[in-house]
This record gives C-alpha cells, sequence and structure tokens, in this order.
C-alpha cells in the first residue's frame, strides 16, 4: 500500500512538472508573437488570436477598467461565424456582474464550465451569459500591486481545458496590461509629434481653459495630458460639487462633463449651468441610445463621446467648443 502511496504521488510530481513545462513553452510562443508584432496593439491583436486559435474558444477578449461604473470591451479575437462582443456588448456595467467583479477585482478567477449551473445560484449574471450564448467562461483579472486595471476572458472554450487555461491567463495577464499601458503611451506620443508640427493650432488655444468634471482619478489624469499639449490651462473635479465649486471661481472655456457621477446626474448639471451661463459642455458618456443623446442635445451639451474614446475625438471635439463649432458625436 504505501509503494502504491509512493508511485502515485511521483506521478503527480511528474504530471505537475510535465504540465509546468507545456505552460511555460505556452506563454513562450505568445511572448514570441508580442515581440515580432509592430506595435502594441498589433501585440494584443497576434496574442488573443494566438490564443483562441490554440485553446479552442470561440471568443478571447479584452476589457479595460476605464471608469467607476463600467468596464470597457476593447479588444477581442472571434472565432469565424462568432458575433463581435465589442459591437454587441461594448462596455459592462460592474453591478452587472455582481459578485463575480468583487472577485476578479480581490485576485480570484472565475471559472465557469457550465452557465447552466447558474440558472439558480445567480439568475441575473445567468441571463447575462445566456443572452450571448456563453456556455462556459473563463475570467482572469489584470492585476498591478493589488489593483485591478481589467481583465482576460474566454468564451466557451471546452469545460476540460478551463483549468488548464486559467494557468495560462494568470501568467499572460501581466503581459496584457503591458501592451494596453503601451498603447497608450504611443498614443501620446503620437499626439505630442502632431501638437508640434501644428503649432498654429496651439497657439489658438493658448490662454483657453477647460473644466474636467470625472470621478475616475484615471481618465481625469489621462484626459488632461491629452489636451495639456494643446496649450489649454486645466482645471480638474471628481464631483459636481467640486466642479460647482470651480465655477462660483472661475469661468471655463468649455467643461468635459461625465453624465453618471457619483455625487448626481451630468445632465441636470448642465440644465442647472445653461440657466445662468453660456459654456460649452462636452459630455463623456457610456450611453449610446437616441434617448440620452437627445436628452443631452436639451440639456445643452455641444458634443457626445461615448466611451471608450479616441483621444483624437476628446482632441477635436474640445477644440470645436471652444471655436464655437458644434458637434454631436455618439
Amino acid at each position: 500500500m504505501k509503494l502504491y502511496t509512493g508511485i502515485a504521488g511521483q506521478s503527480q510530481v511528474l504530471c505537475h512538472q510535465e504540465s509546468a513545462v507545456r505552460n511555460e513553452r505556452f506563454v513562450g510562443e505568445c511572448l514570441k508573437r508580442i515581440s515580432a508584432a509592430s506595435d502594441a496593439e498589433e501585440g494584443l491583436r497576434q496574442l488573443l488570436c494566438f490564443l483562441g486559435e490554440k485553446l479552442e474558444c470561440d471568443r478571447v477578449y479584452v476589457f479595460e477598467e476605464i471608469d467607476r461604473q463600467h468596464i470597457y470591451n476593447t479588444y477581442e479575437w472571434c472565432r469565424p461565424g462568432i458575433s463581435s462582443g465589442i459591437e454587441e456588448l461594448p462596455y459592462v456595467t460592474k453591478k452587472d456582474l455582481f459578485p463575480w467583479y468583487g472577485r476578479l477585482a480581490g485576485g480570484g478567477n472565475i471559472i465557469e464550465s457550465d452557465v447552466e449551473m447558474l440558472k439558480k445560484s445567480d439568475p441575473l449574471i445567468y441571463e447575462f451569459l445566456q443572452f450571448q450564448e456563453i456556455h462556459s467562461i473563463i475570467l482572469s483579472p489584470m492585476m498591478v500591486q493589488g489593483k485591478i486595471y481589467g481583465l482576460l476572458g474566454a468564451d466557451n472554450p471546452p469545460p476540460e481545458n478551463l483549468r488548464h487555461i486559467s494557468v495560462l491567463f494568470d501568467l499572460l495577464a501581466y503581459f496584457v496590461y503591458s501592451l494596453v499601458s503601451q498603447r497608450e503611451l504611443s498614443r501620446l506620443r503620437e499626439i505630442r509629434n502632431s501638437v508640434q508640427k501644428t503649432r498654429t493650432a496651439e497657439s489658438r488655444h493658448v490662454g483657453k481653459t477647460v473644466l474636467l468634471v470625472d470621478d475616475s482619478p484615471e481618465l481625469l489624469r489621462l484626459n488632461e495630458r491629452v489636451l495639456r499639449p494643446d496649450g489649454y490651462t486645466i482645471m480638474s473635479a471628481k464631483s459636481l460639487q467640486e466642479a460647482g465649486a470651480l465655477l462660483k471661481k472661475s469661468s471655463p472655456d468649455v467643461i468635459v462633463l461625465d453624465i453618471d457621477l457619483s455625487d448626481g446626474n451630468g445632465l441636470s448639471f448642465c440644465r442647472e449651468l445653461r440657466s445662468r451661463a453660456d459654456i460649452p459642455v462636452v459630455f463623456l458618456t457610456a450611453h449610446s441610445d437616441a434617448r440620452t443623446a437627445r436628452e443631452g442635445i436639451e440639456a445643452g451639451g455641444c458634443a457626445f463621446l461615448t466611451k471608450p474614446y479616441q483621444m483624437e475625438d476628446l482632441q477635436k471635439a474640445v477644440s470645436d467648443a471652444v471655436d464655437g463649432k458644434n458637434s454631436s458625436k455618439i
């Protein structure tokens, strides 16, 4: 009996060693494709394509943490015949994934081999996944120093491969985060280069002030870095209360205003503002429906940017607002 137990133990050790070697080789193949890519954007696409094909998934994707309430679907690979999640589900409200999102933010993976099992235990998540025809799923957080920056996910992988994929995603999540960060830095460099080539446009905006209002510190910093090279003076507020206090002291040339804030609604704030001041407002919103657009126009907004938006779209919307050009972009 002892001999049998010893042999079984040795067999398990060998099995784990073989699995570790296999995972190491697989991750190595992923890194080769990332290194061979022309830029971070292409590296992300190549990586997701390799993962989807090799792991036999219907879809592999990246959601990014961009604001307090939502995560945004920014990259994907889909098997032929599978609908694009970016087109059908460009963002997810975090509360729709409760309690899953709490587990992800704590560093844990979501591994579900049979979504039907959620029908009784988590009916809201079940309906959410069933609507997308997801039968099995794995989600892995992109964690850096204890903070979640998004997630790496796969839809409908073979259930018997879920544990293996979970380990691979743990190993790859940091590299995916690094690619996302490199992409933003690359875009910022392009913006700086463009600004240097168009000094006349920059000089036109020197002396103009932009008030940024958003409860996401990360988005505030990013938008400030995007707009400051254009010559604007930037003011920032993390809440409507802070924005109101700033407006009592100064009058910006344009306000970039999130609609969903922790202490109120940007549409209501804009309506009240327009009753006493004529300051153009560029709305940032995760809502792309016609009703919200109509309400924004009625509230006095001159442009809409639907999250996630391109940074050059933010530059143009603010420039047009300062120059008195109205443009609705949804």
